[in-house]
């Protein structure tokens, strides 16, 4: 058995370079051995491949998955015809390190009665295009570490919030001429950023702006023959505008669903004064759920940081203690 060993320390978590490895659709963006990858990278799936090791060889081949350990190994092996002329076994470990970042390791072992003729040619050409890729992949993941991110525009508005008393609020959807308009009598509660992919975000932000009222303080004031359920087999009926599609209010109509009694709206939709900034972060990976690219999920872990958004991949822990008490109510009712 002959190995080829690389490895490189990277500015960058287990996580961002794990999420460009996976991310084999994306090759072609910086790759320079695999420029073009396809298939699902599951265990003992086959995948679809181009090999290019510098100007020695530029052909097709069809690895198939080893292992996967999610942000700590990726493997593939490709195997000639008979198995026993050529084996090679791709290799990709994570070991963190302090300060978020990574050691990469970066191998192949080859097998068979081929490697021997074959070895000047992988210990020279092959091992320097893995050199290579360690480059690209150190400089991809760095530069996604401090990628800036459109979360949502509300977050400049932080110095407009509603100072004093609340007097009311009206929000309404976007549509130029006879928009929906929806009055607030109390102000919001619970003012956060949601990543799910069930609630409406403006263009081009990766999280919606999600707050709740009392269902008694929402009355819908105008054109409210717009509006229509989005999906009914949903807990939380959100109406939005037939026109525009921006949706206008969340109701909880099941009785023992732990929001019931409260409303959702998007308080960037308010008329004038602002209702505030959000406070937390909810479902924050969920965003990868509606195309956020996963590589980016640290920088915009950073960004909420640097904004004083906690961030969190369900609830609040505040949010979260209700609904489980919640569950044991109904339960010790039933």
């Amino acid at each position: 058995m002959q190995v080829i060993n690389t490895e490189i320390e990277i500015d960058a978590s287990p996580q961002t370079i794990w999420a460009i490895l996976d991310d084999i659709a994306r090759y072609d963006e910086w790759n320079p051995v695999v420029p073009r990858m396809q298939g699902k990278t599951v265990v003992d799936s086959q995948l679809d491949g181009q090999l290019v090791i510098l100007d020695k060889v530029d052909k097709p081949f069809p690895p198939t998955v080893t292992r996967i350990v999610g942000a700590r190994q990726f493997r593939w092996v490709t195997v000639r015809p008979d198995s026993s002329e050529f084996i090679a076994e791709h290799c990709f470990t994570l070991e963190p390190l302090e300060n978020g970042r990574t050691h990469l390791k970066h191998f192949e072992t080859f097998e068979g009665t081929l490697v021997e003729g074959m070895w000047p040619l992988l210990d020279t050409a092959f091992r320097e295009a893995y050199e290579q890729f360690n480059i690209e992949i150190k400089k991809r993941a760095e530069e996604m570490t401090s990628a800036k991110v459109s979360l949502h525009p509300s977050i400049s508005d932080r110095i407009n919030e509603v100072k004093g008393d609340f007097s009311g609020a009206t929000l309404k959807c976007q549509c130029e001429t006879n928009p929906v308009e929806v009055q607030l009598k109390e102000n919001v509660a619970h003012n956060h950023l949601c990543g799910c992919s069930k609630c409406w975000k403006p263009e081009g932000s990766l999280f919606s702006q999600v707050a709740v009222v009392p269902k008694e303080t929402v009355l819908i004031v105008s054109n409210k023959d717009k509006l229509s359920i989005i999906d009914d087999s949903q807990s939380i009926k959100r109406h939005a505008c037939k026109e525009c599609g921006t949706h206008m209010v969340g109701e909880v109509i099941d009785p023992e669903h732990h929001f019931y009694g409260i409303s959702f709206v998007h308080p960037e939709l308010v008329v004038g004064e602002k209702l505030g900034a959000p406070i937390f972060a909810a479902f924050v990976s969920s965003i990868i759920e509606s195309g956020a690219c996963p590589s980016e999920m640290e920088a915009v872990r950073e960004n909420l940081n640097n904004v004083n958004i906690p961030a969190y991949d369900a609830f609040t822990p505040e949010l979260m203690d209700i609904i489980a008490w919640h569950k044991v109510k109904l339960a010790n009712n039933s």
